[in-house]
Order: structure tokens, then C-alpha cells, then sequence
């Protein structure tokens, strides 16, 4: 009787613990989804050429999280998509500021010359 007890009290006690593992985190795959959706928005704003280092950060962030979610180390795969996220959202943001500083400069340019054109005109009549 005393053996029994000895070999059914560790099981009792380990029971909450198998059950808790079996209830544990669901695969992140909204958090894959968004991250994915986010590097190739970063790649429709020409990150790849005006923000490199943010995306190659975001898509290697993004590499390591579905390798982690192949390995069902859930909880490391969320954070690496949500860091991957984060990242192409900021290569995003950088190629639009980027662009919309070369879009500002070539209408400054365009109406530089415009002023030019017309002086020169004023000027010739």
C-alpha cells in the first residue's frame, strides 16, 4: 500500500502540469499572416532599394518565426513575427518618407524652372 501511494502521488501532482502543457499557445498564424502582409508592403514601397536594412531585418525576422512555428516554439514565433512586423512597417515608412522627400525635390525643381522659363520670357519680350 505504502509503494502505491508512493508511485500515485507524483502522478497526481504532474497531472496540472501535462495539463497545462497540452492546453498551451495556439500556432501564431494571424501574427505569420501580418507580418508577411507587412514585408511585402514594404516591398510595393520600394524598401528593398531605400530602406534595405529595415527589410532584410523584418524578412529575416520573419524567416526565423516560421522556422520557430515549424519547431511549435509558438510563443518565440509570435514575438519574432511581431518583431518582423514592426520592422517592415518601419521600412515602409522610411522608403515613403524617402520618396516623398525626391517627389518634393523634383516639383521644387519643376517650379524652379518654371519661374526661370517665365522670367526668361518676360525678360525676352
Amino acid at each position: 500500500m505504502n509503494r502505491n501511494r508512493r508511485l500515485i502521488l507524483p502522478l497526481l501532482c504532474g497531472l496540472p502540469l501535462v495539463i497545462m502543457g497540452c492546453s498551451g499557445e495556439t500556432p501564431p498564424i494571424d501574427a505569420l499572416s501580418t507580418a508577411d502582409m507587412a514585408v511585402n508592403r514594404a516591398l510595393d514601397a520600394k524598401a528593398a532599394e531605400l530602406a534595405p536594412l529595415d527589410l532584410r531585418l523584418a524578412r529575416e525576422k520573419l524567416e526565423l518565426a516560421k522556422v520557430d512555428m515549424n519547431k511549435e516554439d509558438y510563443v518565440h514565433a509570435r514575438r519574432l513575427a511581431e518583431e518582423a512586423r514592426a520592422d517592415a512597417r518601419v521600412a515602409e515608412a522610411r522608403s515613403k518618407a524617402l520618396s516623398a522627400g525626391d517627389s518634393n525635390r523634383e516639383v521644387r525643381k519643376t517650379i524652379k524652372n518654371l519661374h526661370h522659363d517665365l522670367e526668361q520670357k518676360a525678360t525676352g519680350q
